[in-house]
C-alpha cells in the first residue's frame, strides 16, 4: 500500500524519455546500448548479455540495488525475458543468490526478483535451490585473481539433483568469476546444460559495475 501511495504522489518517470509510470519504459529499454562484445568464459553452454552497463541502464540497476526499489526488478526482468535468446526445452530458471548479509540489509535479493519476472513472462519454472552459504567481499575493486578467491566455495545446491537444463539469471556480469563458481556447483549437482542470461555487463574499472550482491 505504501509503495502504491508513494507512486501516486511521486510517480516514476522514464530516465530516457520522461514518460510517467515507469523508470524505464519498454521502448527506451529496447534502445539502451546493446552488449555486443564477447562474453566472459565462465563455463556455461551459452552466455546472453543484453545491455552495456551504461547510461539509463546503469542508473536503473543502481536504483534497484542501492535505493531499495524492488519494483524495478519487474522492468528489468521483463526486458531480460523479452530479449532474444533461445527457448531451451524443459529449462528451469535459477537466480544467482546474493550474499546473505547484503540481502538482509536490502530486504530482498534483486536476482531472485529478476528471475521470478523472467520465469513469469516466459512461463517457465523457477528454483532457488542454489544457495550462497557465506558472505563475500564486494567484487567491485578486486583483481581477477582476488575475485576468483573471494567467491571460491561460496555456493551449494540444496534439495536433490539439479535440473538437467538451467537458465542462470543475474543482473550484472564483469569477469564471470561469480558465474563460473556457480556453474561448477550446478554441474556437480547434476546439471548438464547451463545457459547464462544477464541484464548488463560493465568493465572491471567501471564504478559499481560489480558492486554489491553479485557482479562476478
Amino acid at each position: 500500500m505504501w509503495e502504491w501511495l508513494w507512486q501516486w504522489i511521486f510517480p516514476d518517470q522514464c530516465l530516457v524519455c520522461g514518460q510517467y509510470g515507469t523508470p524505464l519504459c519498454l521502448h527506451c529499454g529496447a534502445r539502451c546500448p546493446a552488449y555486443t562484445a564477447a562474453p566472459p568464459d565462465c563455463g556455461a553452454d551459452s552466455v546472453t548479455i543484453v545491455y552495456r552497463y551504461t547510461g539509463a541502464m546503469r542508473h536503473i540497476i543502481l536504483r534497484l540495488k542501492y535505493a531499495k526499489q524492488p519494483r524495478l526488478a519487474r522492468v528489468l526482468g521483463t526486458l531480460l525475458a523479452q530479449a532474444t535468446w533461445p527457448a531451451w526445452p524443459h529449462a528451469v530458471v535459477v537466480p544467482i543468490p546474493g550474499a546473505p548479509q547484503r540481502v538482509a540489509a536490502r530486504g530482498y535479493d534483486q536476482a531472485v526478483l529478476l528471475a521470478q519476472q523472467v520465469a513469469t513472462v516466459r512461463q517457465m519454472p523457477m528454483q532457488t535451490n542454489l544457495i550462497r552459504v557465506r558472505n563475500t567481499t564486494a567484487q567491485a575493486h578486486l583483481s581477477r585473481m582476488q575475485r576468483q578467491h573471494n567467491i571460491k566455495d561460496a555456493f551449494v545446491w540444496q534439495g536433490g539433483m539439479a535440473p538437467a537444463t538451467i537458465i542462470l539469471v543475474d543482473d550484472i556480469c564483469t569477469t564471470g568469476a561469480t558465474l563460473r563458481e556457480a556453474i561448477v556447483v550446478l554441474r556437480q549437482a547434476g546439471a548438464t546444460h547451463v545457459h547464462v542470461v544477464v541484464v548488463a555487463r560493465g568493465t572491471q574499472h567501471t564504478p559499481h559495475a560489480s558492486s554489491g550482491t553479485h557482479g562476478g
